[in-house]
């Protein structure tokens, strides 16, 4: 054996333990044909790519090419250590050298591109990124984000000297990176903004820690945290989807199933996994990571009440409960029932979902929410056309955009759906597990537009409280002459100067002339009925006085009548004119339930 085929011999033994220690595991159909198609060569670094990956069939140039790849990235490493190269000087740095995964998603390691800090023209600042990036390590994607970070904080000092900034110079850049666009000239949304801005905080913070600042003065850094907010759309509710498109992917759930290769788990169950889970996310709201890792047994029952433990990875709140119906949990009791019959290894028996691509690089064991998209994508256009709720010129429904048809896109429906039932947001707050209540309040925007227009059609359809009509006026004689009570809206002035909280009769509203419901507070008026049954009942079998069950009975029959009166008024309207009440009344709840936040007494010093 000649010099060249021993070293080629060490490069292929060397290269291919180290591969070895990632997953998946290697194939040794294609070992064999790599090292057939590296025959005559004398080293793997030097080898002619073209005539390794691509002189055989489609199908073994796939696998040769990325076991050849993966075994050139680990011997350029070893000799870049080995000549003492570092990988992260310069400012042109080989993505594959660098050592770096992709990001949180896909934990496998980067291997195309290059990373071009010329961009940062300052630079101290570009100093400052490579040392970050040499002692962070970050995500492959993370790091290009800090890079068109930085890039715009350095088209916003052009011209400064580093001696002469300051916190106005730290404000200029922020709002340089607020202002970031897209290709396509739109905005970035919020979110990447916000990373970004966090980002470039994150390097000044390592830049002033690690003492590469010096000649920077102390007020350049960040003052309390910079946010960027959505714009309130007013002709947007959110990501939602529609009651009516979500009516139509449950008559279709039957085309719902895996979108690739089912692996060692048989396609029937596949598509029933893929089935059960968007259910759950249907029914539950949870993020779709929050799903694709329930673990079996996550239902439990205490006091006749189902409850789904998850995990709420994002903010790190793990083992969470949320109330679901017991339909829910009959979802996932069926499935966990089948997953019992199912042939899997050992590791995976902590996922209720597991994956079924034992060789993938999913060494978590369980179903990814990636795989659960592309599930989702292949769903709907199997799904064909999906009516939307808008009407087109000729009456017939227009096309629902199928791109919105997301596993995300569930989450905001769940919170929509409560928010438009006028469940108070700091319900739906413990619901959705926000850590503010400022992100639940999203869910609850109403232009003003809007509002005045809910209040012109549900304000005319207000009753007294012997439910004759009593219509306002005009939207600002509803807001100005009543104020919201539990049941109705109250036109008592003393009340209303009080904002509702000085009920002279202690909100026995269906016995008040100044009792002014409208069909917006039905739902409330029938939780309160049938609390006031329970009462009842409760009073007559503790043996209370007589009159005591006397005034329970004729509030229930008073609130009854006014109930009543209200539907038989909305049964008389065109279909089309009640539809346009049943939605007022959504926005109206959600606007007063966006209003009910806790008080919380102030503390005496």
């Amino acid at each position: 054996m000649n010099g060249a085929q021993h070293l080629l011999q060490a490069e292929v033994l060397f290269a291919l333990q180290r591969r070895d220690h990632a997953a998946p595991p290697l194939d040794p159909t294609e070992i064999r044909i790599l090292l057939a198609r590296l025959d005559g060569a004398a080293s793997v670094r030097e080898a002619d790519p073209w005539l390794v990956c691509e002189s055989g069939g489609m199908q073994y140039n796939t696998g040769t090419r990325g076991l050849f790849r993966d075994l050139r990235r680990h011997l350029d490493q070893a000799w870049a250590q080995y000549a003492g190269t570092d990988p992260f000087a310069g400012d042109l740095w080989q993505v594959a050298l660098l050592g770096l995964h992709v990001n949180a998603s896909r934990r496998w390691p980067a291997t195309n591109g290059v990373i071009d800090l010329r961009v940062i023209e300052p630079a101290w600042l570009r100093e400052i990124v490579k040392d970050w990036a040499r002692t962070c390590r970050p995500w492959l994607q993370r790091l290009r984000e800090t890079i068109r970070a930085c890039q715009a904080a350095s088209a916003a000092l052009a011209g400064t000297v580093p001696g002469s900034l300051g916190a106005g110079d730290f404000t200029r850049v922020l709002d340089a990176i607020t202002g970031q666009r897209r290709a396509d000239g739109a905005l970035y949304s919020a979110a990447h903004r916000n990373l970004m801005i966090y980002q470039f905080c994150q390097v000044i913070e390592h830049g002033r820690g690690s003492g590469l600042m010096e000649e920077v003065p102390g007020p350049f850094r960040p003052a309390p945290r910079h946010r960027v907010r959505d714009d309130p759309n007013e002709g947007e509710t959110g990501k939602a989807l529609p009651p009516m498109v979500i009516a139509q992917l449950d008559a279709r759930l039957d085309l719902l199933g895996p979108a690739g290769r089912t692996g060692a788990i048989p396609a029937a169950s596949m598509q029933l996994m893929h089935q059960a889970i968007y259910q759950i996310l249907r029914d539950t709201g949870r993020r779709p990571g929050e799903v694709a890792t329930l673990h079996p047994g996550c239902i439990e029952i205490i006091d006749g009440q189902h409850n789904l433990i998850y995990d709420n990875h994002k903010a790190g709140r793990m083992r969470r409960r949320l109330p679901v119906t017991s339909a829910t949990a009959g979802i996932i009791t069926a499935w966990q029932q089948h997953r019992g019959t199912l042939r899997l290894p050992p590791d995976q028996d902590r996922w209720l979902f597991p994956s079924p691509l034992l060789r993938a690089n999913q060494a978590r064991g369980h179903i990814t929410p990636s795989a659960v998209a592309r599930a989702f994508k292949s769903w709907v256009t199997r799904a064909g056309g999906i009516d939307s709720e808008l009407a087109g010129p000729d009456g017939a429904p227009l096309p629902f955009d199928p791109a919105l048809i997301a596993p995300y896109a569930l989450r905001h429906s769940y919170a929509q759906r409560h928010a438009d039932a006028g469940v108070p947001v700091d319900v739906l707050k413990e619901l959705m597990d926000h850590a503010s209540v400022t992100t639940t309040m999203g869910y609850y925007q109403i232009s003003l537009k809007r509002k005045q227009q809910a209040i012109r059609a549900v304000g005319a359809l207000a009753t007294d409280a012997t439910g004759n009509p009593a219509p306002f006026t005009s939207p600002a004689a509803y807001e100005r002459a009543s104020v919201s009570v539990p049941f109705g809206n109250c036109t008592e002035p003393s009340n209303v100067n009080a904002g509702g909280g000085s009920c002279p009769i202690r909100f026995q509203c269906a016995g008040c002339g100044f009792y002014r419901p409208d069909p917006s507070y039905l739902p409330a008026l029938e939780t309160h009925i049938a609390g006031l049954r329970t009462n009842r009942e409760t009073a007559l079998a503790i043996g209370a006085a007589a009159y005591v069950t006397a005034n329970l009975t004729a509030e229930i029959d008073a609130f009854t009548n006014v109930a009543d009166q209200m539907r038989q008024r909305l049964d008389a309207l065109p279909p089309a004119e009640r539809e346009e009440i049943e939605h007022a009344s959504k926005l109206l709840r959600r606007a007063r339930a966006a209003r009910q936040l806790p008080v919380i007494p102030r503390q005496s010093a």
